[in-house]
């Protein structure tokens, strides 16, 4: 029994070392530059920040992000790649997407 509870502690400290947690954003202050300003172009006129949020989408190997608020009316109007780039997909490529993305992260714009 005592070598059972030695390998499940094992088993969950290699788990929890082995997680690569360095460049996940956890708060809206760890945004890109860029993003940051996004976001304050988009909400500030109506001042719709409590009403907007950003999903942190994985797609490719590759990070994009959504930022909606829930008065708009179109889908992935503005979504950007990590340079802060709108991606330039086909058809094809967003259905794609659409099937293959996988959301991280969904953060409130307002701190």
């Amino acid at each position: 029994m005592k070598q059972l509870f030695l390998f499940a502690c094992l088993c969950l400290i290699l788990s929890t070392l082995s997680c690569d947690k360095k460049d996940e954003i956890t708060d809206v202050d760890q945004f890109p530059a860029w993003l940051q300003t996004k976001i304050t172009e988009l909400t500030s006129e109506f001042d719709l920040c409590k009403m907007t949020d950003v999903t942190i989408i994985e797609y490719k190997g590759e990070r994009y992000y959504h930022i909606y608020c829930g008065l708009w009316s179109c889908m992935y109007c503005q979504l950007f790649d990590q340079k802060g780039n709108r991606p330039t997909f086909t058809d094809l490529e967003w259905n794609d997407f659409l099937t293959n993305k996988k959301d991280i992260k969904t953060l409130p714009t307002c701190p």
